[in-house]
């Protein structure tokens, strides 16, 4: 039988209340909140791969909950692979971010997240949506209550792309330096000195929300939330030897700020 977007909720719902388990309980099984099963059950977010094979193994399913959420996804929006994460990242108290090619979302400027998501190459239906979406995501670094750290790496090359145009770049370099100031807001630059390093391997997010980590991996064609902790753990160890060939704050501020300089 095939299963379109909405069926997904209500198979896991189905398979929750058949086993006599709360919404709570099936989250302790599979280390979520329970905010996600809720989610899930009203289709508001599909079960990432990982979720999907523990969801079968928790109520001996076989495949059916990993090719249902399959199919889910491919009646979702493009971006809703992009969702959880930017669930998590809402309500994390710390994210700490690699990029080897563009700045992190969170520190982007307008007009720098415009440039990247027009020519891309992403598949975008309403540009100046997502550029309101993206620059509302940065939100979390300002907010008074339950304000969120950011820990940010970013490559040299990063600095040195005209994404944009020179001024564009100006711009955004110097909005990082600005953002440098706040106290919750550290980014450091690996130079481009530096030969082979662990970051070669591509950008990775890390978002810390009620005292657990989930991880966010990006490709050409969508992203995944990493949540087993066998997984997340590697990628934090990657993200911290990536970090080790990262200049000190105050020399990484001063490169920051002289490749800005060079865009005016």
């Amino acid at each position: 039988m095939s299963i379109h977007y909405g069926g997904m909720g209500r198979i896991l719902k189905f398979a929750r209340t058949k086993a006599g388990l709360t919404q709570d309980q099936l989250a302790q099984r599979l280390n979520v909140s329970t905010s996600l099963i809720a989610k899930f059950e009203t289709n508001r977010l599909v079960p990432q791969s990982d979720t999907a094979r523990k969801l079968d193994v928790v109520f001996d399913a076989g495949d059916t909950f990993q090719e249902s959420a399959a199919e889910a996804r491919a009646y979702a929006p493009d971006t809703a692979w992009f969702q959880p994460w930017l669930d998590y990242e809402q309500h994390a108290t710390m994210v700490r971010s690699f990029q080897l090619a563009v700045v992190p979302g969170l520190l982007q400027t307008e007009e720098y997240a415009r440039a990247v998501l027009r020519d891309a190459g992403t598949r975008v239906p309403d540009v100046e949506v997502k550029v309101a979406e993206r620059l509302a995501r940065a939100e979390i670094l300002r907010r008074e209550q339950d304000q969120c750290r950011l820990f940010a790496v970013l490559d040299e090359a990063v600095l040195r792309r005209p994404v944009g145009g020179s001024k564009v770049m100006a711009d955004q370099l110097h909005a990082i330096v600005q953002a440098c100031a706040r106290p919750n807001v550290s980014v450091v630059v690996v130079p481009a000195s530096v030969g082979a390093y662990p970051g070669l391997n591509g950008p990775l997010a890390l978002a810390t929300v009620q005292g657990r980590t989930v991880a966010f991996l990006d490709d050409p064609l969508d992203g995944h939330v990493i949540e087993d902790q066998e997984r997340v753990t590697a990628l934090e160890e990657a993200w911290e030897a990536i970090r080790g060939y990262a200049l000190p704050g105050q020399a990484s501020l001063e490169l920051l700020m002289e490749a800005a300089e060079s865009w005016s």
